[in-house]
């Protein structure tokens, strides 16, 4: 099964805003402090391309961004920003495909990991983990629950609400949410910080490798 977001992808945005306000961007942008001035910046999965305007919008500027996205009306909306004095390379691939020779700095994954299966989970951080250079910093957010470690009812409930959506209309292949910590731990990453947003149901982590 192959995530496809382009029937989405106009109305993506605003779908997000109606379901969890800002949260998706405060839980992204709060993390942007730890990329510096002409940093090379790996975004992945980065949809409509919001964030390279949250980018100026911080002053960060200098930056060799590479930005990979696999929907092509999400690319096209992508382009469309101000990217500032930061330098965008823009790839229309699948993560799992993308591969430049490139070494990061920093790596960017927000809302990516809950479209994937565990095993497709690791073999993404797996490939991902030997781009970025030892030192750098992996700035993760995405939906949290599992059950027994805490979570509301209705964190559940509303998970369950929209795999079954994703899967019908974007053919999302997960069904639940991976264990990313217990993948970033594999890999032996340390946390730097780490927040919470939407009581609990959204956390953001920075990494470092």
């Amino acid at each position: 099964m192959s995530n496809n977001y382009d029937p989405v992808a106009r109305y993506y945005d605003f779908l997000s805003r109606v379901v969890f306000g800002r949260t998706e961007i405060d839980a992204q942008v709060e993390m942007l402090r730890y990329v510096r001035p002409g940093d090379r910046l790996l975004i992945v999965g980065g949809g409509t391309g919001w964030i390279l305007e949250k980018i100026v919008d911080c002053g960060i500027s200098g930056l060799q961004i590479t930005y990979v996205e696999p929907s092509r009306v999400m690319m096209r909306r992508a382009r469309r920003r101000h990217r500032g004095d930061n330098a965008v390379s823009f790839v229309q691939l699948p993560v799992e495909q993308f591969s430049n020779g490139e070494r990061f700095d920093c790596i960017l994954t927000g809302f990516v990991f809950d479209n994937f299966t565990q095993e497709h989970s690791e073999e993404i951080v797996r490939a991902l983990d030997g781009l970025l250079v030892a030192g750098g910093h992996w700035l993760y957010a995405d939906l949290y629950y599992y059950p027994g470690k805490g979570g509301s009812w209705w964190h559940g409930l509303m998970l369950r609400s929209m795999y079954w959506t994703a899967r019908l209309v974007c053919k999302v292949e997960a069904n639940c949410l991976p264990d990313m910590e217990g993948c970033f731990a594999q890999v032996g990453y340390t946390v730097i910080c780490r927040a919470s947003y939407y009581q609990g149901f959204i956390q953001s982590i920075v990494y470092r490798k």
